[in-house]
């Protein structure tokens, strides 16, 4: 039986401020696709904004990465219009666009925006593995331009983030209609998920070992706390809304969306342990706290008929911060709950994975991007192939 699965998704970002502004552009994404299909279809994204969103045209295409061969262009309507306009504050999904889909054929798609839009939400990631995503200054929907817009001039918000970044504004989900045996595979977490150097590596893995045969998408969130909201900081660009609401209460709409998934993989709780130590906040969650939203997580997605994995949390003690070892303390408890309470063959170490067999509550020298903190791209790959052993078993 046929069925829509999402190819590639991300999550907009609620940024609660003005990231820049779009006019006469054109923005080309490209989106490796591993699913065999008849059909592909593009969400629309226009989440967060007060106006609506008006491409003048849009246009897809298919690029084969084995012989590089590129299918003509086709042109991209909503509604049956080739002007796509969607309503504030929504997304909406593109008509469908019938063509065979190969799981050796990426896809691409141009969108022109020729009216000023003022953009509050786009889809990001810090790596360029999975998904890229470039702008050009005027209409390049049918023919190609070597260069780009520079960052600082169009996103100026997004260029003032201590991480390189790239962004796709106007869309967050690629689907592809397929009749084949699929598995869909979400990661859900917080900057570690959403910055991709553990997930581009992990969907490597297995579009390689699995071609044809699943797909992976990113519900990750940079700065997002499992069991509260974001802080409310008034110094911070868009008071802190960009870290997003608890990951416990937008599980749902953030990875469910575009279909159910047939496995999850949690691997949140590292600013739980920390922000409300750091941002002075009058209630410090302990890690009973923190370990019952990730177990309400897990029911959540188990209701839902997906199998569930957790994650311990990796090491972040670093640099000697007066908050480091309260919270710290915090991490190693929540661990302790996690390897005690979730059932064997349900939960993936990575603490024991990325720690300093020297010191354990730090990250192993090399593995991380110089903050202590976050993987890279050495530290992502080894949480790849920790990860990546669950579901050959299962796959």
């Amino acid at each position: 039986m046929d069925k829509w699965v999402p190819s590639w998704q991300y999550v907009p970002i609620d940024y609660h401020q003005d990231v820049g502004v779009f006019e006469n552009i054109t923005q080309k994404s490209i989106f490796t696709n591993n699913l065999n299909g008849k059909k592909l279809r593009f969400r629309l994204n226009n989440l967060f904004s007060g106006e609506p969103l008006r491409i003048r045209h849009g246009a897809a295409a298919l690029r084969n990465r084995v012989t590089g061969r590129l299918s003509p262009r086709m042109p991209l309507t909503l509604d049956g219009r080739e002007e796509l306009t969607v309503a504030a504050n929504s997304t909406a999904y593109s008509d469908e666009i019938d063509c065979p889909v190969s799981c050796e054929e990426d896809v691409i798609l141009y969108l022109y925006f020729k009216e000023k839009y003022t953009v509050r939400s786009v889809c990001t990631t810090s790596t360029w593995q999975s998904w890229q995503s470039v702008q050009y200054t005027g209409d390049f929907t049918r023919t190609e331009k070597l260069g780009f817009t520079v960052k600082p001039q169009l996103v100026p918000a997004l260029a003032r983030e201590p991480y390189p970044n790239q962004f796709a504004a106007g869309v967050c989900e690629v689907s592809v209609l397929t009749g084949a045996e699929t598995k869909l595979i979400g990661l859900f977490g917080d900057s570690i998920t959403h910055m991709s150097y553990f997930s581009d590596p992990l969907t490597a893995i297995l579009y390689d070992r699995f071609p044809g045969r699943c797909a992976v998408v990113n519900g990750g969130i940079s700065g997002n706390r499992i069991e509260k909201s974001h802080p409310v900081l008034r110094d911070f660009p868009g008071e802190g809304h960009q870290f997003g609401i608890a990951g416990r209460d937008r599980f749902r709409q953030d990875l469910y969306h575009g279909g159910r998934p047939d496995y999850v993989f949690v691997l949140e709780g590292v600013n739980d342990c920390s922000h409300s130590i750091v941002f002075q906040e009058p209630d410090v969650p302990g890690a009973e706290d923190i370990f019952k939203a990730l177990a309400d997580v897990v029911h959540q997605g188990q209701s839902l008929g997906s199998t569930v994995y957790v994650s311990t949390i990796t090491p972040f003690g670093a640099f000697g911060e007066p908050w480091r070892d309260r919270a710290e303390t915090i991490r190693c408890e929540y661990n302790d709950l996690i390897r005690s309470r979730f059932a064997a063959g349900s939960w993936v170490d990575l603490d024991a994975a990325l720690r300093d067999p020297d010191d354990p509550h730090r990250m192993q020298a090399g593995m991380d991007l110089g903050d202590g903190v976050h993987p890279n791209w050495a530290g992502g790959a080894k949480m790849a192939r920790a990860v990546a052993g669950k579901f050959f078993q299962t796959l």
